[in-house]
């Protein structure tokens, strides 16, 4: 009985869990508790580390880290470690956004911009996250908007009267 599914050797090392579109059958052999290094090899998969990198690593063939991660214990492991990763991340939303607003304070003209740019992503105004309810940003209206910012915090006010633009100095406050 083979145990394990033929997979080529340069098959992805991390299997996902939950893809609707492969429903794999229930390994005849299954794991009943995890050992530690049953563990390790989770944590590698879970970084994205190859399975022939993690077999020299761990001093198993790249067979069984396939099949270990098949099995319905190592996959509720990963699960488990990934929820545990997203409330960590979940819980430094806060230090995120300060570290974000003392950038716009003390920071470079590029981590303002950068900042900013992370600031409106985050609030769903631009990108990914924003609403449906506002027509989408083309590249030449960014483009512009990030000149414009870039413009503003060099002191410099620009003037757009019937199509021409013009920059205005002003005093350094």
């Amino acid at each position: 009985m083979n145990l394990v599914n033929d997979l080529p050797l340069d098959a992805p090392s991390l299997i996902p869990l939950n893809s609707p579109e492969v429903e794999e059958p229930t390994p005849a052999v299954q794991l009943k508790k995890l050992s530690p290094k049953h563990k390790e090899v989770m944590s590698l998969l879970a970084q994205g580390v190859e399975r022939q990198v993690i077999a020299k690593m761990c001093r198993i063939t790249p067979e069984y880290v396939t099949w270990l991660a098949r099995q319905p214990l190592c996959r509720e492991y990963i699960k488990e470690m990934s929820e545990f990763v997203d409330a960590r991340l979940e819980a430094l939303f806060n230090k995120t956004a300060d570290v974000i607003a003392e950038t716009l304070e003390c920071g470079t003209e590029d981590g303002k911009l950068k900042a900013a740019r992370l600031q409106l992503e985050v609030t769903g105004r631009v990108g990914k996250n924003s609403g449906q309810a506002t027509p989408p940003l083309e590249g030449d209206f960014l483009e512009s908007l990030a000149e414009r910012l870039v413009g503003l915090q060099r002191n410099v006010r620009r003037r757009i009267l019937d199509g021409e633009v013009t920059d205005v100095q002003t005093a350094a406050s």
